[in-house]
């Protein structure tokens, strides 16, 4: 699947850790944007994973609240870096 990172991308990485907070934001990467405009994220273990998972919700509305106007994205895919 191939992934784009629109021009506001770059800034949500600068932000990612005022958008995830600080413990959360170490162990989750986020990898780019889709066709359906959701934001792919990598996280270090699945643990991680499933708490991104289970946030995916409020942390879509947190990264729509920061973006510029007219960015946004529909949701948020999570990946674990180890099974």
């Amino acid at each position: 699947m191939s992934l784009s990172r629109p021009g506001w991308f770059a800034d949500l990485c600068v932000r990612w850790p005022a958008v995830l907070g600080p413990e959360l934001s170490d162990h989750v990467e986020p990898l780019g944007v889709d066709t359906e405009g959701r934001l792919h994220v990598r996280c270090t273990t699945p643990p991680w994973a499933t708490q991104v998972a289970l946030l995916s919700e409020t942390v879509t509305i947190r990264i729509n609240a920061s973006l510029a106007d007219g960015a946004s994205i529909t949701g948020i895919t999570v990946t674990s870096s180890r099974r």
